[in-house]
């Protein structure tokens, strides 16, 4: 049999940050990311847009990828520093922050994490999308007309 290679737990080697560390606003505060999120959280999270991750597993990623994120890692003999993820967790209960704003926050934290931008793009768009079909229907037929509807298909027969 052919090896598949050699893996395990190894961490990332990061080399000092020549920027300031990325920092977010959150319940009129400024948190400091110093952490970085795991691989495995990263794919957790990426899983529940296909589908294969949902409910309680999705939420545990997401808060999995705010408290990694918001903890400093340990250095040397200094042990992992979990003031800010323990600050921004006190603050969401405190103010009863809502599922969506914290998604919103864990999908930015992902982005940023990876190097992707952390706001949607604009609607607007130059050309065509590239996966959408082209039509052969009038504008009369489009599925925004209400000729199209199955009510107005109902009521025509």
């Amino acid at each position: 049999m052919a090896s598949l290679g050699s893996f395990g737990a190894a961490k990332r080697e990061y080399a000092p940050a020549e920027t300031e560390p990325d920092t977010l606003e959150f319940c009129g505060e400024t948190f400091t990311v110093n952490g970085t999120i795991p691989g495995m959280v990263h794919l957790t999270v990426g899983a529940s847009f296909s589908g294969k991750v949902s409910g309680v597993d999705f939420a545990a990623a997401l808060l999995e990828t705010i408290r990694h994120a918001l903890t400093a890692p340990a250095d040397g003999d200094d042990a992992e520093d979990e003031s800010e993820w323990l600050r921004f967790y006190g603050l969401a209960v405190e103010h009863d922050v809502d599922t969506a704003e914290l998604r919103n926050i864990a999908y930015a934290l992902v982005g940023a994490d990876t190097g992707r931008p952390t706001a949607r793009r604009s609607g607007s768009s130059t050309g065509s999308s590239p996966t959408s079909t082209p039509s052969s229907a009038s504008s009369s037929d489009s599925p925004a007309s209400p000729a199209s509807s199955p009510d107005a298909a109902a009521s025509a027969g």
